[in-house]
């Protein structure tokens, strides 16, 4: 089985009726260029529920009230995300299917599985709508405030056990960058299953501390006993305001731990569909609604427009590159796998 028949093995009944509904003939105004005639489907390379899905269903009802025709959620999960913008990129490129990748997690799980099939850079920009990223949270029993503490709690042994989100993860290479380069002298890092995964293992303290998102953290804290004890991010968090940053204590990690929700269309796209889309975004991630929605949450909504995702979807995987050893790293997942 080759990596695309991985990546979309297992599409169910439902998936096959999207995909010929969505290959089926054109309106007459789809025929005469007028756009939008007919429904969207916005794609999420997550399943329903998780954070990338709860911001699309916050804003596609404003959107397409700006754009008069409806937006259909599509999650198409697996592989990490990838599974979907596989997906994405055999799609119409009409306008009617885009999607939303989170930059640059996406380029960091293409540049890990070498994948050939396809390439990020082939996508077509649209906006970009909030960011999140990632922070730690510790069980509250260690009396840890900030990242200083938590690393005299690893090098003095008090600690040992640092959870994240997945062998080959983006949050399996950010471990090692906190022990290698900002001296969190953790034993022993673990695997979890995702960021649900990691918070029970915190909460539970099966694991002491470990990486999270921000707005999975927001949670946990709330449901008690867990702290968000510093932010790997470079933007604010209203959630957190006095929360500690990790670049108090060496160089930004925004490169690979603060994400920016892109929405791409698939390759050739014209860009006139594609302003039209970035510009329904746009009323969507700057209505009243939106605003009250991102205070009550505490998750963070930012507009940029076609130019500015462009500019952010070059410099991803450059930036990576520059910032990660991938040979070192996947010998470390070779490592953890066995």
């Amino acid at each position: 089985m080759n990596r695309r028949e991985y990546l979309l093995n297992g599409i169910g009944a439902a998936s096959a009726v999207s995909l010929a509904g969505l290959a089926g003939c054109l309106d007459d105004g789809q025929a005469s260029g007028e756009f939008p005639s007919d429904s969207l489907t916005w794609m999420i390379p997550w399943s329903e529920g998780g954070g990338t899905d709860v911001y699309a269903r916050q804003l596609a009802p404003l959107a397409e009230d700006a754009l008069g025709e409806p937006i259909e959620i599509h999650n198409e999960s697996g592989a990490g995300g990838l599974r979907g913008m596989e997906w994405l990129d055999s799609q119409p490129d009409d306008g009617y299917v885009f999607g939303t990748a989170n930059t640059p997690s996406w380029q960091f799980g293409w540049r890990v599985r070498s994948i050939d099939d396809w390439e990020p850079a082939n996508f077509e920009p649209i906006a970009y709508s909030g960011v999140f990223g990632y922070v730690i949270i510790v069980n509250d029993k260690y009396g840890i405030d900030d990242f200083g503490e938590l690393r005299d709690a690893y090098a003095d042994g008090e600690l040992e056990r640092f959870a994240y989100q997945g062998v080959g993860h983006d949050s399996h290479a950010i471990s090692y960058l906190l022990r290698d380069d900002y001296d969190l002298e953790w034993d022993n890092a673990v695997a979890f299953d995702g960021g649900d995964g990691v918070n029970e293992a915190v909460m539970s303290d099966e694991a002491p501390a470990g990486i999270a998102t921000n707005t999975s953290a927001i949670e946990a804290v709330n449901s008690g006993d867990v702290s968000a004890v510093v932010s790997l991010m470079d933007t604010d968090i209203p959630a957190f305001p006095e929360i500690d940053r990790i670049t108090n204590y060496g160089d930004s990690l925004s490169y690979i731990a603060e994400f920016e929700l892109t929405q791409v269309a698939p390759p050739g796209t014209p860009v006139e569909v594609r302003r039209e889309i970035a510009d329904a975004i746009e009323v969507a991630a700057t209505h009243d609604d939106t605003t009250a929605w991102e205070e009550e949450t505490g998750n963070i909504v930012e507009y940029g427009d076609l130019d500015e995702t462009e500019t952010i979807l070059e410099e991803a995987l450059d930036d990576l590159e520059e910032n990660i050893d991938f040979e070192e790293f996947e010998q470390r997942v070779e490592a953890a796998e066995e």
